[in-house]
């Protein structure tokens, strides 16, 4: 389901206050954040953890993780003990970013005690959405390893600094091209056809156009 252009899993609960979520594998629980906190924080430069061993209170710190515009606790959705983190995180933060359901996951913990936070995603949802809205966050098809801002610029010259971009980039990277040029939609279309790299997303925003270019 897509919640503010998010893409959200129906297989785990939710708790849309603490913006994490949470699934139940063999007895332990594998919690994440959700889209929000790692759209809000822009690339991920720090993910951190509570050790294995920790007594965690619900609502108590069990993660943070630190972008270049957003720093975020990330709390418990009920007590629970720390069994293992994702290390690969320490190294790699960008994957939640990427794959926050996925290999973005930040710890496996224990139950402590019967309460909890979380939620199906049917219920989760209207409060979801209005985060999203009241923090004006919105998703785009792939998370962007560049940004590129190219307001008052030509739509040649525009191309001609994403072409530069690209060529120093390794294959799948991301860039995320704002352009306010009234030809670049058509533009762009035409230089994915010239390059053969992929225009995944347009998205258009007043007198901007949001483009998401993935490098083939």
């Amino acid at each position: 389901m897509k919640l503010g252009g998010c893409e959200y899993r129906e297989d785990v609960l939710y708790d849309p206050e603490f913006g994490t979520w949470g699934r139940l594998e063999e007895g332990l629980w594998r919690v994440g954040v959700t889209p929000l906190l790692p759209w809000l924080s822009g690339g991920l430069t720090a993910v951190t953890f509570k050790p294995a061993g920790a007594r965690i209170a619900q609502g108590n710190s069990i993660a943070s993780v630190e972008g270049p515009r957003h720093f975020e606790v990330v709390r418990a959705p009920f007590d629970c003990v720390v069994k293992e983190t994702n290390g690969a995180l320490t190294k790699e933060p960008r994957t939640v970013n990427r794959d926050p359901f996925g290999d973005g996951w930040l710890a496996l913990v224990e139950k402590a005690s019967p309460g909890s936070r979380l939620e199906p995603l049917a219920g989760a949802a209207p409060a979801i959405e209005q985060r999203h809205s009241s923090m004006k966050v919105r998703c785009f098809a792939a998370f962007p390893d560049i940004e590129l801002y190219e307001v008052g610029t030509e739509c040649s010259a525009v191309l001609s600094r994403l072409d530069e971009e690209l060529a120093n980039s390794p294959r799948g990277a991301v860039v995320h091209l704002v352009s306010d040029d009234p030809t670049a939609e058509i533009e762009m279309m035409r230089w994915e056809g010239q390059t053969g790299n992929a225009l995944l997303e347009v998205r258009p925003e007043g007198a901007l156009r949001h483009f998401i270019v993935k490098k083939s």
